[in-house]
């Protein structure tokens, strides 16, 4: 399938979650198989623990959220509704420098590796100016 660049901050428009669970402020698709998505973290972000950085638990949504927002995409190409998904399977995951704080903007680049019905498994590398502080593979149930 061949799908047209895609470039949106209305994140809204393509996965069914809202603040304050809301981890994605903009999204690009570039093909079928690559997509970005950022997120500036907020003062108030959910995730952020005592310490002030952001727990890994929400770069992981943020990854889970860039995929939905990718399998919404494709929905809204092929005319249908926006629906949840679910994480199941998180394999690989690496973590390493400094989590980020409130005001750092997450750069996630995400790779659809193969998309099987209503599973996709994607590989993503998340990056905050410049030092990549994840990466994983992630397979999402929609």
């Amino acid at each position: 399938m061949s799908i047209p660049a895609y470039k949106t901050n209305d994140i809204t428009s393509l996965i069914p979650q809202r603040p304050p669970i809301l981890m994605v402020d903009g999204f690009t698709c570039e093909n079928e198989q690559n997509c970005q998505s950022t997120l500036t973290i907020s003062s108030d972000n959910m995730f952020l623990e005592e310490s002030g950085l952001l727990a890994e638990e929400g770069i992981l949504e943020h990854i889970a959220q860039t995929a939905a927002a990718y399998v919404g995409h494709i929905r809204k190409l092929a005319g249908e509704d926006v629906n949840m998904g679910y994480i199941g399977d998180i394999k690989r995951c690496t973590v390493s420098g400094l989590m980020p704080a409130a005001g750092d903007t997450l750069i996630t680049h995400l790779t659809i590796m193969s998309q099987v019905g209503n599973i996709t498994l994607v590989s993503a590398q998340t990056a905050v100016n410049g030092q990549t502080i994840l990466t994983c593979r992630m397979k999402l149930a929609n």
